[in-house]
């Protein structure tokens, strides 16, 4: 492909994954509508995340798998169509259990498509472009999901919360169309093994991760009802490795897990993530729940999270060819620690602006840490391992997401149930800063300079079956 139809298919790719987040992105605004929709209460809230977490992250390293031998085109037309199939599924409804079935498939098109900039920028840029084209393409996402729920917000006041869900439904088409148009199909090397033992163990690990909070939500972390299914995910966690260590083309790399440049910032970016998540879902019910504020109050909330991702990710993207990777992931933490912080103090009188301010700084560190890291995980991943590499790290990032999101509406359910909803997001906050100040101590051990960033690189190289284009 020559440089000018790469940019091209680059910006194709970007739109259409654009509409995919902002489409992710607008279910959060929606939720207390939905639950009051069907006469439900806060707590059945855990099992809508848990249908929109499997999928989301459930079969992400098999689309990483499948990207690699049959070409990331044909994933991320299926992710389109499972956008507009599962939103419809959302919008009619007739049980909260289909409208669950909606939000699975849903988060399925989130796994399909998304990590897929990851592994396009990892395959055709290098040096100084790979850190400007992963900063554009984190701006791509981060306006999505920075208009996701402001839009939703005022279409579920105006128009009712079934309305956003047809409007997802349409943009699961257009993105379709931008795909089929505009990104080339580029051939994968087909192997001859497909590993279906590391996509069932991978969905059990996941699935008992995810399903923790839900047993927690249902009777009390002191039942230890959720014990099982945490050992589940441990136990298919260990025979995974051992599993993943005898396939030839396996489902996950194990062996590049294991390096620096991989493991390292995987447990920056888990840490970061679920203190990010946590507080985005908690507040959407401290203000809707606690403050009483309409569901627009939550979307403008979200437009300076949003807005701050996105200008620090383009800023970011920039600055990595000048600033180490150790400077600017321990400038994000700090930002995190200081944004979290704020919230340890909330009232139920809390000003807008006081949480605008405390928004604007977690999302600027958001923003700024997530180039960094994307980049220090593909810069030493092999060209035919990319796909995996991409959406095995995605996975990570989803995983840590969504648990912490879980989490957190366990925790609001628990102390709006104690009587203390009002104290329920200073609470919270306040473990959460600590936690995420343990982000720290990992941070000496990421490389000073990044290959393919900082140290000059050519262009990994490519073999006929994979640059292919038809």
């Amino acid at each position: 492909m020559e440089e000018k139809s790469v940019r091209k298919a680059f910006h194709f790719l970007c739109l259409g994954i654009l509409l995919v987040v902002f489409a992710e992105a607008t279910h959060i605004p929606a939720y207390p509508k939905m639950l009051e929709h069907f006469g439900l209460g806060t707590g059945y809230s855990v099992y809508m995340q848990l249908g929109f977490a499997l999928g989301l992250t459930g079969f992400q390293p098999l689309m990483g798998w499948m990207s690699d031998s049959f070409g990331q085109k044909i994933v991320i037309l299926f992710g389109a169509a499972c956008m507009a199939l599962g939103s419809l599924f959302i919008a009619a409804a007739p049980t909260f259990w289909i409208l669950v079935a909606g939000l699975f498939l849903k988060g399925f098109s989130g796994a399909a498509v998304i990590p897929a900039g990851v592994t396009f920028v990892g395959r055709y840029f290098t040096n100084e472009q790979r850190g400007k084209t992963m900063g554009l393409y984190g701006f791509y996402t981060v306006i999505g999901g920075l208009a996701g729920p402001l839009l939703s917000g005022i279409f579920v006041d105006r128009f009712g919360w079934s309305s956003i869900f047809f409007l997802c439904a349409a943009l699961g088409v257009i993105s379709f169309l931008l795909f089929a148009y505009g990104v080339p199909h580029v051939k994968g090397k087909k192997s001859e093994h497909f590993d279906f033992g590391g996509v069932i163990l991978v969905f059990f690990i996941l699935g008992g991760l995810l399903t923790v909070p839900t047993f927690i939500n249902n009777y009390g972390i002191s039942s230890w009802m959720w014990v099982p299914a945490f050992v589940i995910s441990v136990i298919s966690f260990i025979l995974l490795l051992v599993v993943e260590k005898r396939q030839k083309k396996p489902l996950l790399d194990i062996d590049y897990a294991k390096t620096r440049n991989f493991w390292v910032p995987s447990v920056i970016a888990v840490i970061m993530y679920m203190s990010f998540s946590s507080v985005m879902y908690l507040l959407t019910f401290f203000v809707q729940s606690v403050q009483g504020k309409p569901s627009t109050v939550v979307g403008l909330l979200q437009f300076p999270l949003f807005l701050t991702m996105a200008l620090a990710n383009l800023l970011s993207g920039r600055l990595m060819g000048k600033l180490s990777a150790r400077a600017l992931i321990g400038t994000s933490i700090s930002l995190l620690v200081v944004g979290i912080g704020m919230l340890t103090v909330t009232k139920i009188d809390t000003s807008f602006f006081y949480l605008f301010v405390s928004m604007s700084l977690i999302g600027t560190a958001i923003g700024t840490v997530g180039p960094v890291v994307k980049s220090v995980i593909v810069s030493k991943a092999h060209e035919a391992r990319l796909g995996v590499v991409s959406f095995t790290y995605i996975t990570i990032e989803n995983v840590a997401s969504r648990v912490g999101a879980s989490f957190a509406l366990v925790t609001f359910a628990l102390f709006a149930a104690g009587g203390n909803s009002v104290g329920a997001l200073s609470s919270t906050a306040l473990l959460l800063t600590v936690f995420t100040a343990a982000a720290f101590l990992f941070l000496i051990l990421i490389p000073k300079k990044i290959t393919g960033i900082q140290e000059k690189t050519e262009k990994l190289p490519e073999s006929k079956e994979d640059t292919e284009v038809i």
